[in-house]
């Protein structure tokens, strides 16, 4: 706030100290007056001696009023000086005010500022308790989890030492196995080759064994029949489109299947399986014939049989 400045007291102090001086000096004139009118038949001396005190009341008022203009005066001086002083000490407040209520301002906006942070602070130190309560939480299952893995673990090692048990049985029942197999006969060896109706089988055997064999003859192109399966296999057996003779004859056995597009059935193939034959341990040639009607490839496989008699060819 802003104090109100000094009035100016010397016109008015002077003012009245002139008027008081004049009323003064008519009082005192009317006076003399009066004197002079009721005394004019007084002697010359004493009238001399009333003059010479008039004269001497004019002069002490005279001093007087020096007396009280120089007193004025000082005065005035006393009230300036005062005057110039007190605005400077109410500058000096007022400046003195200003900086409060800029400190107050700064201080209200530091308050401010201490006030988002304490709300930032306890923002935090919620989020904090939450990770803090969070964590526990994690500590409890990881606790609870580290006690189910020992469970685990335990199982585990039961389970590991089940599994060796396993591994030993399995490791001595695969001993027993490749003992068995290594007491098996050996296998053989057959390169086929066909030619001009005949069909020859290379054979090489570690050991002399008997076995029979399965011949396949596939058809290379689409061999459609009749309708129905009866008639496909009557007519397949009354004029087979395939012979194999190994030895002696060997029945076939056909494969149909139906064909939705032709409303027909279709040879899929035709099976022989001959007679057993003796193989001596080495080398030794098979020869089979055949007669066919279409295209054909052959499969031939080895069948390993049980029995004691064996075949001739």
């Amino acid at each position: 706030m802003t104090m109100l400045k000094k009035k100016n007291y010397l016109n008015k102090i002077s003012g009245i100290n002139i008027w008081l001086i004049a009323v003064g000096a008519i009082l005192i004139a009317s006076t003399i007056s009066w004197f002079m009118v009721r005394d004019m038949a007084v002697s010359k001396s004493l009238v001399n001696s009333e003059i010479n005190a008039i004269t001497n009341s004019l002069n002490h008022l005279n001093d007087a009023n020096s007396n009280v203009v120089s007193f004025t005066g000082y005065q005035d001086n006393l009230i300036n000086g005062l005057g110039d002083k007190t605005q400077s000490q109410i500058d000096s407040v007022n400046d003195s005010i200003t900086d409060a209520n800029n400190q107050i301002k700064q201080t209200n906006t530091n308050l401010e500022a201490v006030t988002t942070q304490v709300s930032s602070l306890q923002t935090q130190t919620g989020a904090l308790q939450t990770q803090t309560n969070a964590l526990q939480t994690q500590t409890n299952t990881l606790q609870t989890q580290t006690s189910g893995l020992a469970t685990q673990t335990t199982q585990l090692n039961t389970q590991l030492t089940t599994v060796n048990q396993t591994v030993s049985s399995a490791q001595t029942a695969l001993t027993a196995l490749t003992a068995k197999v290594n007491a098996l006969p050996a296998g053989i060896q057959i390169t086929p080759t066909v030619s001009s109706g005949t069909i020859s089988l290379s054979i090489i055997s570690t050991i002399a064994q008997t076995l029979a064999f399965e011949i396949e003859f596939r058809p290379t192109s689409d061999m459609p029949q009749l309708a129905t399966m009866d008639a496909s296999l009557s007519a397949l057996y009354t004029t087979p489109p395939v012979t194999l003779t190994a030895g002696s004859s060997v029945r076939g056995d056909y494969a149909l299947y139906w064909n939705t597009s032709d409303s027909l059935y279709h040879l899929g193939g035709i099976t022989f399986s001959t007679m057993r034959t003796s193989l001596a341990a080495g080398t030794t040639t098979k020869s089979i014939t055949f007669s066919t009607t279409g295209s054909y490839e052959i499969i031939i496989t080895p069948e390993y049989i049980t029995g004691t008699s064996t075949g001739s060819w």
